[in-house]
Protein backbone atom coordinates (compact mmCIF):
# COMPACT_ATOMS: atom_id res chain seq x y z
CA UNK A 1 0.00 0.00 0.00
CA UNK A 2 1.27 3.07 -1.31
CA UNK A 3 1.88 6.17 1.65
CA UNK A 4 -0.14 8.22 -0.21
CA UNK A 5 -3.46 5.73 0.04
CA UNK A 6 -3.14 5.37 3.56
CA UNK A 7 -3.13 9.28 3.59
CA UNK A 8 -6.36 9.21 1.83
CA UNK A 9 -7.92 6.25 4.88
CA UNK A 10 -6.86 9.09 7.27
CA UNK A 11 -8.29 11.84 5.62
CA UNK A 12 -11.54 9.88 4.37
CA UNK A 13 -12.01 8.48 7.96
CA UNK A 14 -11.95 12.33 8.99
CA UNK A 15 -14.53 13.70 6.73
CA UNK A 16 -16.57 11.04 7.59
CA UNK A 17 -16.84 11.61 11.69
CA UNK A 18 -17.03 15.25 10.67
CA UNK A 19 -19.76 14.47 8.78
CA UNK A 20 -21.33 12.22 11.63
CA UNK A 21 -21.05 15.62 13.21
CA UNK A 22 -24.33 17.59 11.98
CA UNK A 23 -27.20 16.75 14.27
CA UNK A 24 -29.03 19.36 14.05
CA UNK A 25 -27.91 20.54 17.61
CA UNK A 26 -24.34 21.18 17.15
CA UNK A 27 -21.71 21.63 14.41
CA UNK A 28 -18.61 20.05 13.73
CA UNK A 29 -16.57 22.84 14.60
CA UNK A 30 -18.89 23.28 18.01
CA UNK A 31 -18.13 19.41 18.86
CA UNK A 32 -14.43 20.04 18.31
CA UNK A 33 -14.82 22.71 20.65
CA UNK A 34 -16.70 20.79 23.30
CA UNK A 35 -14.36 18.02 22.95
CA UNK A 36 -11.07 20.57 23.06
CA UNK A 37 -12.00 21.94 26.13
CA UNK A 38 -13.16 18.84 28.00
CA UNK A 39 -9.70 17.89 27.29
CA UNK A 40 -7.55 20.73 27.76
CA UNK A 41 -5.58 21.43 30.89
CA UNK A 42 -6.27 24.74 33.06
CA UNK A 43 -3.27 26.34 30.73
CA UNK A 44 -4.91 25.99 27.72
CA UNK A 45 -8.82 26.38 28.30
CA UNK A 46 -8.09 30.14 26.59
CA UNK A 47 -10.08 31.08 22.99
CA UNK A 48 -6.73 31.90 21.48
CA UNK A 49 -5.18 28.32 22.48
CA UNK A 50 -8.43 26.61 20.70
CA UNK A 51 -7.64 28.75 17.84
CA UNK A 52 -4.40 27.37 17.57
CA UNK A 53 -5.80 24.01 18.05
CA UNK A 54 -8.22 23.88 15.44
CA UNK A 55 -5.82 26.04 13.38
CA UNK A 56 -7.85 28.67 12.52
CA UNK A 57 -8.12 32.62 13.11
CA UNK A 58 -8.87 34.13 16.77
CA UNK A 59 -12.02 35.94 15.09
CA UNK A 60 -13.48 32.31 13.68
CA UNK A 61 -12.87 29.99 17.05
CA UNK A 62 -14.30 33.29 19.26
CA UNK A 63 -17.76 32.79 17.08
CA UNK A 64 -17.53 29.20 17.71
CA UNK A 65 -17.20 29.36 21.54
CA UNK A 66 -20.06 32.38 21.60
CA UNK A 67 -22.20 30.03 19.72
CA UNK A 68 -21.79 27.45 22.99
CA UNK A 69 -21.47 29.96 25.54
CA UNK A 70 -25.26 31.01 24.27
CA UNK A 71 -26.61 27.29 23.81
CA UNK A 72 -25.35 26.90 27.83
CA UNK A 73 -22.69 24.16 26.64
CA UNK A 74 -19.61 26.45 27.92
CA UNK A 75 -18.67 29.09 30.71
CA UNK A 76 -16.49 31.89 31.13
CA UNK A 77 -14.28 32.51 34.21
CA UNK A 78 -11.63 34.85 35.21
CA UNK A 79 -8.38 33.41 35.88
CA UNK A 80 -7.79 35.16 39.97
CA UNK A 81 -4.11 35.07 38.84
CA UNK A 82 -4.69 37.84 35.96
CA UNK A 83 -8.21 39.00 35.72
CA UNK A 84 -8.03 40.17 31.75
CA UNK A 85 -7.28 36.65 30.86
CA UNK A 86 -10.32 33.95 30.71
CA UNK A 87 -10.97 29.92 31.16
CA UNK A 88 -13.73 28.10 29.38
CA UNK A 89 -15.33 25.75 31.17
CA UNK A 90 -17.60 23.00 30.32
CA UNK A 91 -21.25 23.11 32.03
CA UNK A 92 -23.24 20.16 32.58
CA UNK A 93 -25.12 20.55 29.46
CA UNK A 94 -21.76 20.86 27.57
CA UNK A 95 -20.49 16.96 29.61
CA UNK A 96 -24.25 15.87 28.60
CA UNK A 97 -23.89 16.40 25.08
CA UNK A 98 -20.21 14.95 24.97
CA UNK A 99 -21.98 11.66 25.67
CA UNK A 100 -23.70 11.72 22.83
CA UNK A 101 -20.61 12.63 20.94
CA UNK A 102 -20.69 11.48 17.51
CA UNK A 103 -16.93 10.87 17.86
CA UNK A 104 -17.14 7.94 19.97
CA UNK A 105 -18.05 6.28 16.41
CA UNK A 106 -14.49 6.41 15.96
CA UNK A 107 -13.01 6.02 19.38
CA UNK A 108 -15.06 2.59 19.33
CA UNK A 109 -13.29 1.64 16.19
CA UNK A 110 -9.88 2.19 17.55
CA UNK A 111 -10.92 0.27 21.18
CA UNK A 112 -12.04 -2.88 18.48
CA UNK A 113 -8.65 -3.11 17.61
CA UNK A 114 -6.39 -5.37 19.70
CA UNK A 115 -3.67 -3.50 22.54
CA UNK A 116 -0.55 -4.14 20.25
CA UNK A 117 -2.51 -2.47 16.83
CA UNK A 118 -3.54 0.51 18.88
CA UNK A 119 -0.38 1.12 20.56
CA UNK A 120 0.92 1.09 17.15
CA UNK A 121 -1.15 3.07 15.51
CA UNK A 122 -1.31 5.50 18.20
CA UNK A 123 2.33 6.03 17.99
CA UNK A 124 2.20 6.43 13.97
CA UNK A 125 -0.03 9.27 14.20
CA UNK A 126 2.02 10.79 16.58
CA UNK A 127 4.30 10.71 14.45
CA UNK A 128 2.71 11.81 11.28
CA UNK A 129 1.22 14.60 13.56
CA UNK A 130 4.30 16.08 14.33
CA UNK A 131 5.45 15.59 10.93
CA UNK A 132 2.49 17.88 9.46
CA UNK A 133 2.38 20.45 11.94
CA UNK A 134 6.18 20.89 11.69
CA UNK A 135 5.70 21.49 8.08
CA UNK A 136 3.13 24.20 8.34
CA UNK A 137 2.82 27.42 10.94
CA UNK A 138 0.49 25.07 13.19
CA UNK A 139 1.58 24.61 16.88
CA UNK A 140 1.92 20.74 17.73
CA UNK A 141 -0.49 20.25 20.86
CA UNK A 142 0.02 17.25 23.08
CA UNK A 143 -0.05 15.69 26.88
CA UNK A 144 2.29 16.59 29.81
CA UNK A 145 3.12 13.16 29.53
CA UNK A 146 5.00 13.25 25.96
CA UNK A 147 6.26 17.02 26.71
CA UNK A 148 10.01 17.73 26.84
CA UNK A 149 8.96 20.55 29.79
CA UNK A 150 8.03 17.28 32.22
CA UNK A 151 10.04 17.43 35.27
CA UNK A 152 9.84 15.07 38.36
CA UNK A 153 9.43 11.87 39.65
CA UNK A 154 6.90 9.79 37.51
CA UNK A 155 5.34 6.61 38.24
CA UNK A 156 3.37 3.86 36.81
CA UNK A 157 1.52 2.93 39.89
CA UNK A 158 -1.66 5.39 40.06
CA UNK A 159 -1.37 4.92 43.95
CA UNK A 160 1.99 6.15 44.04
CA UNK A 161 1.16 8.91 41.84
CA UNK A 162 -0.22 10.95 44.24
CA UNK A 163 3.11 11.55 46.31
CA UNK A 164 5.24 11.86 43.20
CA UNK A 165 6.78 15.22 42.30
CA UNK A 166 5.54 16.22 38.82
CA UNK A 167 6.06 19.80 37.46
CA UNK A 168 5.84 21.82 34.16
CA UNK A 169 9.86 23.03 34.14
CA UNK A 170 8.28 25.47 31.23
CA UNK A 171 5.76 27.23 33.42
CA UNK A 172 7.13 26.40 37.04
CA UNK A 173 3.72 24.69 38.21
CA UNK A 174 3.24 21.37 39.99
CA UNK A 175 1.52 18.68 37.42
CA UNK A 176 -1.23 17.00 39.18
CA UNK A 177 -1.42 13.48 38.14
CA UNK A 178 -5.17 13.82 36.73
CA UNK A 179 -3.55 16.56 34.62
CA UNK A 180 -1.09 14.17 32.72
CA UNK A 181 -3.30 13.00 30.21
CA UNK A 182 -5.11 16.66 29.30
CA UNK A 183 -4.29 18.60 25.89
CA UNK A 184 -1.61 21.60 26.74
CA UNK A 185 -0.97 24.74 24.50
CA UNK A 186 2.83 24.58 25.67
CA UNK A 187 3.43 21.21 24.56
CA UNK A 188 6.70 20.40 22.79
CA UNK A 189 7.30 16.95 22.08
CA UNK A 190 10.49 14.96 24.09
CA UNK A 191 11.22 11.46 24.90
CA UNK A 192 8.84 8.41 24.58
CA UNK A 193 7.67 7.72 28.13
CA UNK A 194 6.25 4.68 27.18
CA UNK A 195 2.98 6.72 27.97
CA UNK A 196 -0.28 5.26 25.41
CA UNK A 197 -3.12 7.33 25.43
CA UNK A 198 -6.78 5.75 25.62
Amino acid sequence: MSARATAALLLQTGRIVQAEGYDGELSPAQWMALRFFARANRFSRTPSAFAEFQATTRGTATQTIKALEAGGYLVRQRLESDGRSVSLQLTDKGREALARDPFEVLARAVAALDPQQRATLHHALQHVLTAVAEGGAHRRFGVCSDCMHLGGETSCRPADAIGSTLECRLLGSVIRPEEMDLLCVKFQAGSERGHDQA
